[in-house]
């Protein structure tokens, strides 16, 4: 009796997609700096007001890592990794 074929990525395909895609947060920080002098202007905002936008950026960021490997453990990594990456393209 064979073994059931299952489709599998291969794991330097695997490992090419998370590297791409570890840059995401660093672009995204980098795109609410290029951000920050139009939110100044716009709401005239001083530089206190104005370091807290990426401090609070990444503060979210790191709050919601734990939590989001815990539903990665018990929904499936995959399944947690493809809505992470639709979340962040919305």
């Amino acid at each position: 009796m064979a073994a059931p074929v299952t489709k599998q990525t291969s794991p330097r395909i695997a490992l090419i997609l998370v590297c791409i895609t570890s840059f995401i947060t660093p672009l995204m920080l980098s795109g609410v700096n290029v951000a920050i002098p139009a939110i100044a202007a716009e709401l005239r905002a001083d530089a206190v007001l104005l370091s807290w936008i990426p401090t609070a950026y990444l503060l979210a960021t790191a709050v919601f890592l734990l939590p989001a490997g815990r539903l990665g453990d018990l929904l499936g990594r995959k399944k947690m990794y493809l809505s992470g990456m639709a979340v962040m393209a919305l």
